[in-house]
């Protein structure tokens, strides 16, 4: 009876391996949420028609680059402010999206952003049509919101000091799946492999 049941054992191991071989791969396949959520090296913002930004609001990592692009109307040049000095305040490099640059559709340029933190823009020629946003550099898109809202309201822009994204709300439920086959799968092996010392009757346990 006992080497009947031992003799089973081997066959349901491999079960069991590929049942923890599954729930490691789920785990592997969910990734860490934060990566998921980093911000990009490179976005593009376009100018519309419409004599806006899309979008106004936009992140990158530190070291990231912006490409400003005249998708529509025409004449959408970038100064580094929130529009309250016609003449900008300097705070990133916009010598390359004057209006010599940015005069008909299709052109562009671009800005690179070494720091981390919130650097608002507004196109010069119109600015007074609320055509204005924000780049968040290694930063939540939350900050980005705030200051355009400031902005907007004709106040200072105060920079949030820099740091790390708030912590993910949660992790995927394939993610939790994967441990749960993974943990399965490996009892199961422990179990079975138990099971074979216990019943095989090659193996001896010392007497007490």
């Amino acid at each position: 009876m006992h080497l009947a049941v031992a003799r089973r054992l081997p066959r349901l191991l491999p079960l069991a391996i590929a049942v923890a071989l599954l729930g490691a791969g789920l785990v592997l396949a969910a990734g860490d949420p934060a990566a998921a959520q980093a911000a990009p090296s490179k976005v593009t913002i376009k100018g519309t028609a419409e004599n806006k930004w899309d979008p106004a609001d936009a992140t990158v990592k530190p070291g990231g680059t912006v490409i400003f692009e005249v998708a529509g109307g025409a004449t959408h040049p970038v100064v580094s402010g929130d529009g309250s000095n016609p003449a900008g305040d300097g705070r990133f490099d916009d010598a390359g999206c004057g209006l010599a640059q940015m005069t008909k559709v299709g052109d562009s340029c671009e800005v690179k952003f070494p720091k981390a933190g919130t650097f608002p823009y507004f196109c010069q020629v119109h600015v007074s049509l609320g055509m204005k946003g924000v780049v968040t550099v290694g930063a939540s898109a939350g900050g980005a919101t705030t200051t355009t809202a400031a902005a907007a309201a004709g106040g200072s822009v105060v920079e949030p000091p820099s740091a790390a994204a708030p912590p993910s709300s949660g992790r995927p439920a394939i993610y939790w799946a994967g441990w749960g086959l993974f943990a399965l799968g490996a009892l199961l092996a422990l179990g079975l492999i138990a099971l074979y010392v216990r019943f095989w009757p090659g193996f001896t346990r010392p007497k007490s």
